[in-house]
């Protein structure tokens, strides 16, 4: 039998209110906002979940590892079966990380984003969190529940992966903060609280 896998972004983190690109940085920690989000993807994954507690693997960025930590502990996760993984961060965005948005917005707008192979600011391209998304999801054990904690970027890849597309022929969703997909085979839902 294939169970299903669910997709979970990470919730607000203190560099979220700051307006401050994330990227690969590691220490940005869960503001309380972003603790009740994680809170509330646990119940939404929760109420849809039939059978044991699932497997969860997450981002080993702080903001996705203290989500995911919320998670198992209302799944019923024992304590350190949390598998941290860095395929799962979000895109490195390289001198773009640490800078305000508006700064970051208008050096996206000069990003040349019809070439998925140009890396974004010295960090990652498209095409390189397209692929390390596409690999953890081609090794995931599919007779089991996993969910996984990622990333804005990294979740608008899987959703381009599986819907068939280029990274650079994905139209743009927005992701919030704490949002939960619901992944069955190459089907995607996202799931309301």
């Amino acid at each position: 039998m294939t169970h299903p896998v669910y997709l979970v972004r990470h919730g607000q983190s203190e560099w979220n209110v700051l307006r401050l690109t994330q990227g690969q940085t590691a220490h940005p920690r869960l503001t309380d906002l972003g603790r009740d989000q994680a809170q509330r993807a646990a119940r939404t994954i929760e109420k849809d979940l039939t059978g044991p507690s699932p497997r969860i693997l997450s981002s080993d960025l702080v903001r996705a590892r203290e989500t995911a930590e919320v998670l198992a502990r209302r799944l019923g996760v024992l304590d350190g079966q949390v598998v941290l993984d860095e395929r799962l961060r979000e895109q490195h965005l390289g001198s773009l990380e640490g800078r305000g948005y508006d700064e970051t917005w208008a050096v996206a707008a000069e990003h040349d984003w019809s070439d998925p192979t140009l890396p974004v600011a010295g960090g990652e391209s498209l095409q390189d969190v397209h692929d390390r998304m596409a690999s953890m999801l081609a090794g995931l054990d599919r007779n089991q529940v996993t969910v996984l904690v990622s990333h804005g970027d990294a979740i608008r890849a899987v959703l381009a992966h599986l819907g068939g597309l280029e990274p650079h022929q994905a139209p743009w969703v927005e992701v919030p903060n704490g949002a939960v997909a619901r992944i069955d085979g190459r089907a995607i839902s996202w799931i309301d609280p």
